[in-house]
């Protein structure tokens, strides 16, 4: 009560000891380099994602010109556009583990048949 007294009126009556500002030294330091591991690591498990820059596509005018050129331009445009849907459809996603790794089974039976599990004892 009279710690709390003193502190509301602003009297120091007691000085921290040189071991107590060493441990208050050394959290901060350690709580500031799990604070660096946590952002690494949240920097791995999210990378960032890649954006491929918008391509600029001139749109068809009408004009006076022929039917069959006006279709040549629409179809040049459609095929621009499902190149960059094409491409854009990779970016920023994770690889697929459904596919085992070349050398390795899925089978949980072969695996058991290497390892030489009986399932029937079990």
């Amino acid at each position: 009560m009279i710690r709390l007294l003193l502190r509301l009126f602003g009297i120091k009556d007691f000085d921290t000891c040189e071991s107590c500002a060493m441990l208050k030294e050394q959290l901060k330091y350690e709580r500031e380099e799990k604070q660096q591991l946590i952002d690494t690591l949240i920097n791995i498990v999210n990378p960032k994602l890649v954006e491929a820059a918008p391509v600029e596509i001139n749109p068809t005018k009408m004009s006076a010109m022929t039917f069959s050129r006006r279709r040549d331009m629409l179809e040049k445009k459609s095929r621009e556009e499902a190149a960059l849907i094409a491409q854009s459809k990779n970016l920023g996603r994770p690889d697929r583990v459904d596919k085992p790794i070349f050398g390795q089974t899925s089978n949980i039976e072969e695996i058991e048949k290497e390892l030489g599990i009986n399932r029937e004892g079990a």
